[in-house]
């Protein structure tokens, strides 16, 4: 993690929020404590990717429909936890893209709420999601298309995309 709470990346560059997204919390994340589960994190930052994918143009249909580059596999998330959220509402989630290999990419994110008297920005959860993009058939690693690579490496310098980026 890097001093603002954010995952590190391994270039020493500060992560380059690249979306941003107002992700609902309802009672029903909540745990017995009446704090958000720590399992729920890790979903939000999925509906923010979601929400971004869905503004480029990149559906959520059938998995035989779907763009090929929309077809990939969580194989790793990692979580570190700042601060509770002790009440439903909309919780901020920014997302930025950490790494691109070959058949993969990283994704950092961070999960905020902001004190609508203070303006106070409170960080509760950030970490990463690792994903490695599939063939649909065989379910084994394989590579981005090098328009989806140039599309990553765009929102990973912070540059916008074009509005509907998919064909």
């Amino acid at each position: 993690m890097n001093a603002g709470g954010g995952p590190a990346r391994t270039d020493g560059v500060t992560p380059v929020v690249c979306f941003s997204y107002e992700c609902p919390v309802w009672f029903d994340d909540m745990d017995a404590l009446g704090t958000v589960h720590h399992g729920r994190f890790p979903y939000l930052a999925e509906r923010a990717q979601s929400a971004l994918f869905e503004s480029l143009g990149y559906g959520w249909t059938d998995v035989r429909d779907r763009h090929e580059d929309i077809c990939y596999v969580v194989r790793e998330v990692r979580v570190g936890y700042h601060a509770p959220v002790t009440t439903p509402g909309d919780v901020r989630v920014d997302l930025s893209v950490e790494h691109v290999g070959t058949t993969s990419a990283v994704w950092g994110f961070r999960c905020s709420t902001v004190d609508p008297d203070t303006g106070r920005e409170t960080l509760h959860a950030s970490g990463e999601r690792v994903v490695v993009k599939v063939d649909p058939d065989t379910l084994r690693p394989r590579p981005w298309t090098d328009a989806f690579r140039a599309l990553l490496a765009r929102l990973r310098a912070g540059q916008p995309p074009s509005e509907r980026t998919a064909p």
